[in-house]
């Protein structure tokens, strides 16, 4: 039998959103591997000229420099925070209490005053007038919602006229040959929970199922695979999983629809964006530039890294991608 119909017949699991599936229950959405945010920026490292990227990547698309700012969903503050020095000020919305706690705990440490967070339910609308803002960000969130379209409407009604959104988002593309997979988060010594996915690619959606179990992240996954070894999903068997019922406990599961870029672009312009484009990442861009460079020509330090990028990054945005996975759109 399919572990996912074994589940639903033996666990007979709830339905839950998106922050109750996972988010509540993150310290820390990223790991607490973020530059800036979590770590000294290290010029050396390719991982944060990519990040760095990244925030250049929504600045130059959006246009917001020295503007207000909407970020959707910022987890761990990314990019609100990252976004803050270049803007006149920047509002995160995001659905997780935890999530909102995390942030303004970051804005706290560094000192950034010209940012704020406010939680906003999933699938509730913004508590903001219509044209709102100069500019709106969103980074692998707007597909976290129940209704991703609703979500993107909102994120218009908010938008002034003239104003701009850039948006990243999970492509499921990725992830043919690999549908059905697992992530395992530790909570505690004691505590852990195993998210499965069930990727339904064509159709544009992901059913997850987690389970909140009193072991450790350890004890589970040598109870799944007789030994220390990487978990996979081949390893979560109904036997296997049988055998951990009785620390099992929670079973939730969450439905969630994963667009494609030619669906996210379609919704836009039907919504009334009038220029939508999906383009290259300011992220990627970053990393070959980093490649390309010398070990004795790197700069040292931020401010020199985003100088070298900017130009790099601003003509990455402006390039159409076919299977990009970001979207800049006008109102």
């Amino acid at each position: 039998m399919c572990i996912f119909n074994w589940i639903n017949e033996h666990l007979q699991p709830t339905r839950c959103d998106s922050p109750e599936l996972i988010y509540d229950d993150m310290a820390s959405q990223s790991g607490r591997c973020l530059p800036i945010l979590y770590q000294p920026f290290d010029a050396r490292n390719r991982t944060h000229w990519c990040d760095r990227g990244c925030i250049l990547d929504f600045l130059e698309a959006t246009r917001a420099e020295g503007k207000s700012v909407l970020d959707f969903g910022p987890g761990d503050g990314w990019p609100a925070l990252l976004l803050a020095p270049f803007v006149e000020c920047v509002v995160g919305v995001d659905a997780s209490v935890r999530r909102i706690g995390e942030c303004k705990r970051n804005a706290e440490k560094l000192g950034i005053g010209n940012a704020t967070f406010v939680h906003v339910p999933p699938g509730e609308p913004l508590p903001f007038d219509d044209g709102s803002f100069d500019a709106v960000t969103a980074a692998s969130s707007v597909e976290q919602t129940p209704d991703p379209k609703a979500a993107l409407a909102e994120l218009l009604r908010v938008l002034r006229p003239g104003g701009r959104l850039r948006m990243a988002y999970e492509s499921l593309t990725q992830y043919r040959g690999c549908e059905h997979d697992l992530w395992l988060h530790p909570i505690d010594e004691a505590r852990c929970k195993l998210l499965l996915y069930d990727r339904r690619i064509d159709a544009q959606r992901v059913h997850h199922v987690a389970l909140s179990l009193a072991l450790s992240a350890g004890q589970l996954t040598r109870a799944l695979t007789d030994r220390d070894e990487k978990l996979t999903i081949a390893h979560v068997t109904p036997e296997r999983l049988a055998a951990c019922r009785n620390h099992i406990t929670e079973t939730v599961t969450c439905a969630l629809t994963h667009p494609s870029t030619a669906t996210w672009c379609e919704w836009l312009r039907e919504l009334g964006a009038r220029d939508t484009a999906a383009t290259e990442s300011g992220g990627d861009a970053a990393g070959v530039v980093f490649d390309r460079a010398s070990e004795g020509a790197q700069p040292r330090g931020v401010a020199d890294v985003d100088r070298l990028l900017r130009p790099t990054v601003a003509e990455a945005v402006r390039r159409t991608a076919i299977d990009a996975c970001r979207i800049t759109a006008v109102k």
